[in-house]
C-alpha cells in the first residue's frame, strides 16, 4: 500500500465485498416456502381451465382441422425454402389423411430441365 488512496479502495472493496457475500448467505440459505402438493395444483388448474384436465378421459375442444393442420405444415415447409425468388410449401396428403412426401429437386443435374436452378 502506497498511499491513502490504494488504503481507502482495497477496505471499500472489501467491506463491499463482505455485505454481498453476507446478503447472498442469507438469500441461499433462507428456507424456501413449502410447495403444495401436485395433487392440488392439478385441480387448480383444472377449474381455471376445464378442457386442460390432463386425466380427462374428455375430448379436448379448440383443436386444429386437419385442412388447417396440413396447410400450417405447408406454410413451414415454405418458410424453410432455399429458393431466393419464391417461397412454395407443399403438403401432398392422401384421401385417409396421410402424409405422403415431398417433392426435391437436386441442385445441379446434367439435364436443364431437371435442375431447378440451371
Amino acid at each position: 500500500m502506497n498511499n491513502a488512496r490504494d488504503l481507502a479502495v482495497v477496505s471499500t472493496s472489501a467491506i463491499v465485498g463482505a455485505l454481498i457475500s453476507a446478503l447472498a448467505f442469507r438469500f441461499f440459505s433462507s428456507n424456501p416456502k413449502p410447495r403444495r402438493a401436485a395433487s392440488t395444483e392439478i385441480s387448480a388448474v383444472s377449474r381455471r381451465f376445464p378442457g386442460l384436465d390432463p386425466y380427462s378421459p374428455l375430448k379436448r375442444n379448440g383443436y386444429l382441422s386437419w385442412d388447417d393442420y396440413f396447410m400450417a405444415i405447408a406454410f413451414l415447409s415454405a418458410e424453410r425454402s432455399k429458393d431466393p425468388n419464391r417461397q412454395v410449401g407443399a403438403c401432398l396428403v392422401s384421401q385417409n389423411g396421410v402424409i405422403l412426401g415431398k417433392i426435391t429437386f437436386k441442385s445441379k443435374t446434367g439435364d436443364p430441365l431437371e435442375t431447378k436452378y440451371p
